[in-house]
């Protein structure tokens, strides 16, 4: 058994697209801190529980722990396949512990005393995530809605339509609202603007979180070698590598017509407001470009119904 003792899991979860690289590089740069890249591992294994079946049988436990060493991200955390495999086997058999052991042997390889990982969509299995880590702390990073759905349209992800993009943060936005009582004081929102502009002021109050000391090194990210980003088989964060540069905050503003703008305003008003960004069109403008989406959307689905109704005869 080794005698290394992690205190700490952080999860860095929130909208794809608000910040969540350039907070894991800015941690990852932190002495006592390891935060391991995206595993998916809530989306790719246990949310496939019924696929893999029951564990105790040695097929399928085989066969999950073989999909998760052929994760690209397992070979960036540079964990051994035989060690980890070898452990496995000596574990109980279920998705907790072997997330845990994940964390584990990176934050061991990584002599580090605080374990992380970074995958946004993970904001989507915070209860699940919590009944594993009952101790874990959960960093939410939140992002201009335009900003935002700006980005999303340089990825392959996109749902390809700027109202659908808006849809997907507004259904984001809600999550944390809805969490259970008990796990809300497990989650800490940050605001990517804000750890631009006043990066140790914000940094600060993360360690604060995390209950460890700031370190002046985590404002220099940029400047050490380090294999937690990808950037050949993820062009999209080329910019976490770099200094900060304040001009990404509002790019929105000259890459956005005022039609887009308004689009994504439309949709996500009220969340903005409750956040704390201010609307670029006035009321009147929302208004009226709401009452057309709810109209089109109604004729949509009045025509839906209709065709149901059709084909069933």
């Amino acid at each position: 058994m080794n005698h290394h003792k992690i205190k700490t899991r952080i999860f860095l979860v929130g909208c794809p697209r608000s910040g969540t690289t350039l907070l894991q590089e800015m941690l990852d740069t932190h002495s006592q801190i390891a935060i391991a890249p995206e595993t998916h591992f809530m989306r790719l294994f246990w949310q496939k529980k019924d696929v893999y079946g029951n564990l105790y049988e040695d097929e399928n436990y085989y066969k999950l722990i073989a999909d998760i060493i052929a994760l690209p991200e397992f070979t960036e955390m540079e964990l051994n396949q035989d060690k980890f495999r070898q452990l496995a086997l000596e574990k109980n058999r279920d998705y907790g512990s072997l997330f845990n052991l994940l964390l584990e042997e990176f934050a061991v390889l990584k002599k580090a005393q605080i374990v992380g990982e970074k995958t946004p969509h993970h904001l989507r299995y915070i209860e699940p995530i919590y009944k594993f880590f009952p101790s874990a702390l959960f960093i939410n990073i939140i992002r201009d809605p335009r900003a935002v759905v700006n980005s999303w349209r340089k990825v392959y992800w996109s749902t390809g339509s700027i109202i659908g993009d808006a849809r997907i943060w507004h259904k984001d936005m809600n999550i944390i609202n809805h969490l259970p009582i008990q796990i809300k004081p497990s989650v800490l929102t940050i605001y990517y603007e804000k750890l631009v502009l006043e990066s140790e002021k914000t940094l600060q109050n993360i360690c604060d979180f995390i209950g460890v000391e700031f370190e002046p090194r985590m404002l220099n990210f940029y400047q050490r070698n380090t294999s937690s980003v990808n950037v050949e088989r993820e062009p999209w964060k080329a910019n976490a590598k770099q200094p900060l540069n304040p001009e990404l905050i509002n790019r929105w503003q000259s890459e956005l017509s005022a039609s887009m703008i308004l689009d994504i305003e439309t949709l996500v008003w009220n969340d903005m407001i409750r956040i704390g960004y201010k609307l670029n069109s006035n009321l009147f403008k929302l208004l009226f470009r709401l009452s057309k989406l709810f109209l089109s959307q109604k004729r949509s689905q009045i025509k839906q119904q209709i065709k149901t109704l059709i084909n069933k005869k």
